[in-house]
């Protein structure tokens, strides 16, 4: 239970976490704590060359202090902050409130770091293991251990491989009288095993695709069927997965006005063109770009942009600048994106309209919607429709007992009940996702991967930096 003491000047929320006033004393008051906390000191800067900028300010009861200096005293194991009052007439741009919910999510990210520093020791066993599971999870995974997700896909890609050629040399080795036809029987089986896990570490290389093992994400995709998983409906927390990218995509940012004129624009993905010689116009008016270091508030990444008007500031009376969208980011992308796929569907429009229909709203949603993907996606269900007919005529003139008959069959009537439903929804005036959408490699186009490797990219350099201000 936490006590707060605030007429004896004190704050204390748990065994070596608290904060005090200490009037006479060189600072207003300290805060003490068992490790490092996201809090900024302040910076004198330089003469000419950089100016000062100020630390971060702290709310200790209805009063704002500003971080001065922090000091670790290992010998102790905590760390002394000492804050002045905040001085007046100063823009205050980066404010937290000490209390419980501060205290803690600091404390969780020391648990973070300390998890990712045991895990560091064990990676050779870790990789191979952690990269046979699905993309979402394995992201996830990684980020909690202190692994990178696409050195896991090649390394399980390439243990799987070879660990299904092994077994294919042992059984081709055995001497017993029925190791030959035990080994013509699985040849076939073992090779399909052996491709995938070549594709994987194929992605790895040159791509940078992260997936996981097809068995493995087969049971995962069982098991959550049958409502054993859930699937993470809070695409705000770290790690950026792929789902999570469009999802906050599709956020606009939280944008706060300063009583200096500024705007600060806060936001869940880094924005990439927004650096330091970044000028943003919205009509006549020109502001600039300062971005802030990012924090990590709850498990949530949060990336801060300060935009600074340009020219003369506005006489009395006069109107303000007019200030960029909280979506001006989110359009920024977006429309690199849909540029992509406009280079993409200039020859291969027939493979988008057998994605996914989220997946071809981003592609066609700017040329008109299910409009724009009726003819590829005719084309595609008629042909996938003649393709099963075909298969279908061979069924009754093969031999008897055919062992590839069922099979043949099974995959002419599912063609047959693609082409139908697809034609179907697409005189409806709906998207029409082929049933065979899981087989074609829609993560690894580039109008889908290209914007959310950069930003998953960045969002990794990001808590690396996190980590080590942690550390």
């Amino acid at each position: 239970m936490t006590t707060k003491a605030e007429t004896a000047g004190r704050w204390r929320v748990g065994d070596g976490e608290e904060a005090r006033l200490t009037p006479g004393a060189s600072a207003a008051a300290e805060i003490w704590s068992q490790g490092f906390l996201p809090l900024r000191v302040r910076s004198e800067g330089s003469y000419r060359l950089r100016p000062a900028f100020p630390g971060t300010a702290v709310v200790l009861g209805v009063s704002t202090y500003e971080v001065l200096s922090e000091t670790e005293y290992p010998e102790d194991g905590l760390v002394a902050y000492r804050l002045r009052v905040w001085p007046e007439g100063e823009v205050v741009r980066d404010r937290v409130v000490y209390g419980p919910a501060f205290v803690h999510a600091a404390e969780a990210e020391r648990e973070r770091s300390r998890i990712r520093r045991r895990a560091r020791r064990w990676r050779v066993l870790l990789y191979p293991v952690v990269g046979l599971l699905p993309e979402e999870a394995q992201e996830r995974l990684c980020d909690r251990l202190g692994l990178y997700a696409v050195t896991a896909t090649l390394v399980s890609g390439l243990v799987e491989s070879f660990a299904v050629m092994f077994a294919l040399l042992l059984i081709r080795r055995i001497s017993e009288p029925g190791a030959a036809i035990l080994f013509v029987t699985l040849l076939p089986g073992l090779v399909l095993l052996v491709l995938p896990g070549l594709g994987r570490a194929f992605g790895a290389v040159f791509l940078r695709e992260t997936g996981g093992s097809a068995p493995v994400a087969l049971a995962f995709e069982t098991w959550r069927a049958l409502g054993g998983l859930r699937e993470r409906r809070d695409k705000s927390f770290v790690p950026l997965t792929r789902s999570a990218f469009w999802e906050r995509l599709g956020r606009p940012d939280t944008v706060e006005a300063a009583p200096d004129g500024t705007l600060v624009f806060r936001g869940l993905l880094p924005h990439l063109t927004w650096s330091g010689s970044r000028r943003l116009s919205v009509g006549h008016d020109f502001w600039s770009v300062e971005p802030e270091p990012p924090t990590l508030d709850r498990g949530r990444l949060v990336y801060a942009y300060r935009l600074v008007p340009l020219g003369d500031a506005p006489m009395p009376g006069e109107p303000r600048p007019a200030a960029p969208p909280a979506t001006a980011y989110a359009e920024e992308v977006l429309r690199e994106v849909q540029q992509e796929w406009r280079s993409f569907n200039e020859g291969f429009a027939w493979l988008t309209g057998m994605l996914s229909a989220d997946v071809q709203a981003r592609a066609f949603d700017h040329r008109g919607g299910p409009s724009a993907a009726r003819r590829p996606t005719m084309a595609t269900a008629v042909a996938c429709g003649l393709l099963g007919l075909y298969l279908l005529s061979f069924l009754p003139g093969g031999p008897v007992g055919d062992p590839l008959a069922p099979l043949v069959g099974g995959l002419a009537v599912g063609l047959l009940v693609d082409a139908v439903r697809r034609v179907r929804a697409t005189r409806a005036g709906r998207y029409a996702p082929s049933l065979f959408r899981f087989a074609l490699p829609s993560d690894s186009l580039r109008p889908e991967r290209v914007a959310f490797h950069a930003h998953r990219d960045a969002e990794r350099l990001a808590l690396a930096l996190v980590d080590r201000i942690t550390d």
